[in-house]
């Protein structure tokens, strides 16, 4: 069974496995086998051709971190259901596309995503930022969302939490402001968090491994 638009294919459920069930009801479809994916690198690829698109397949294949059949793959199935443009200049998602994206970032909690340079928090070739609202619980140490971020190939993540007015760091609550003034400045200024929102802020060699283990990040909050 094939599908006709994008909106079909992201019929968002209400389970936490939102990715999963999209890359699912593309295996059941007409295209043929789907390469190996997993919910975050599709999650990364969708974010980077919004982002950086037009982009060529090698430098998406690069960036991914994903052989050229795969992402050859990806490709022909976001093509096919009309979620993006594929032309000499490379790929880039459609209207439909980036208004299906807004929908999956929109369920998964995510506001904004920002590239963050020349932090004073922390130290790395590139930093990128996640707001994801509502989504602080007590007794979080961003432990568990270091782990994944590093899986997923970055250095590391920060976990920056928003309590009333104050940015925080998990458990131990260390000020942002008292730490790193100028990303306290940036942070409240470009994102404008509010009460029980997080930031999760990912670094690595480079943006596209920045980026995913940000992602990662966020898509373990959804486990928990």
């Amino acid at each position: 069974m094939g599908y006709s638009s994008s909106e079909q294919i992201l019929t968002l459920s209400k389970s936490e496995n939102i990715l999963e069930d999209i890359l699912e009801k593309w295996r059941r479809g007409s295209t043929g086998p789907l390469p190996q994916l997993i919910p975050l690198q599709l999650l990364n690829a969708l974010v980077l051709v919004e982002r950086e698109g037009p982009v060529g397949r090698r430098a998406l294949s690069e960036t991914l971190r994903l052989n050229d059949g795969v992402v050859r793959g990806l490709l022909e199935r976001l093509a096919a259901s009309k979620m993006a443009l594929v032309t000499v200049k490379g790929v880039q998602l459609s209207k439909m596309g980036k208004e299906s994206l807004r929908k999956l970032l929109r369920q998964l909690s995510i506001k904004k995503i920002i590239s963050i340079d020349q932090s004073d928090l922390v130290s790395a070739n590139s930093v990128m930022g996640v707001h994801v609202t509502k989504l602080y619980r007590p007794g979080m140490t961003g432990i568990v969302q270091r782990d994944e971020a590093i899986k997923a190939g970055a250095e590391g993540s920060i976990t920056v939490a928003v309590l009333g007015k104050k940015l925080v760091i998990p458990p131990d609550n260390k000020s942002i402001a008292e730490l790193a003034p100028k990303e306290y400045a940036r942070l409240r200024n470009e994102l404008g968090p509010t009460d029980k929102d997080l930031i999760i802020i990912g670094f690595g060699k480079d943006p596209g491994r920045a980026l995913a283990g940000a992602l990662a990040a966020v898509l373990s909050l959804q486990k928990a």
